[in-house]
């Protein structure tokens, strides 16, 4: 009986992590970039909760003019992104049976606009592009769920050049193996890309 009780104690715990309830909520806004080489970055624009924008401005607004100033703003993207680099900054790049590395972050800039807490950066990758088509799909998303983030796949922007063909959809993840843990709402943007 002891047994069992530790079982159920350690299958509610297990339920209890994987369907933990958010404290944060994002609008995410994602564009996916190719240069002349391939596959090159997710450009995010992530608009914080108001609850969540407010806490944040509060702390950081040193001179509590409701304006994000440039040393504020760097100060506000160390604070929210450097805690998600071992995440991949939520950015989750599939191709085959593998997530992309991310070569780096940059262009990170933050600003208030309509009492919420506006985040942009870009995530840098290298995938090059062939003659044959490449796979990838794109998820913006925070497994353990305390960050909800609702990126709008329908309306992701996709931008490259003449010379790399490009064709995306938005789906689900069902059947993704390494997407097993996400949230079953979340969306994925599939792209195949090749040289023209």
């Amino acid at each position: 009986m002891a047994a069992f009780r530790l079982l159920l104690i350690c299958c509610l715990w297990g339920v209890s992590f994987v369907w933990a309830h958010p404290h944060v909520f994002v609008d995410a806004k994602v564009k996916v970039v190719f240069d002349n080489i391939g596959f090159a970055a997710v450009n995010n624009q992530w608009v914080f909760d108001e609850l969540y924008s407010a806490a944040m401005m509060s702390s950081w607004d040193d001179n509590s003019d409701g304006v994000v100033s440039s040393a504020e703003s760097s100060r506000l993207c160390h604070e929210i992104l450097d805690p998600l680099k071992s995440s991949n900054y939520y950015n989750y790049v599939l191709l085959e049976t593998k997530f992309l590395k991310i070569e780096q972050l940059s262009n990170c800039g933050v600003a208030f606009k309509n009492n919420r807490l506006v985040l942009s950066f870009d995530i840098k990758f290298l995938k090059p592009a062939t003659t044959d088509y490449t796979m990838l799909v794109v998820a913006i998303a925070d497994p353990t769920n305390y960050i909800q983030i609702t990126a709008d796949m329908e309306n992701a922007d996709v931008d490259g050049p003449e010379s790399i063909d490009v064709e995306y959809f938005n789906d689900g993840l069902a059947g993704l193996t390494l997407f097993r843990a996400f949230r079953s709402d979340i969306e994925g943007l599939y792209l195949r890309y090749k040289k023209k």
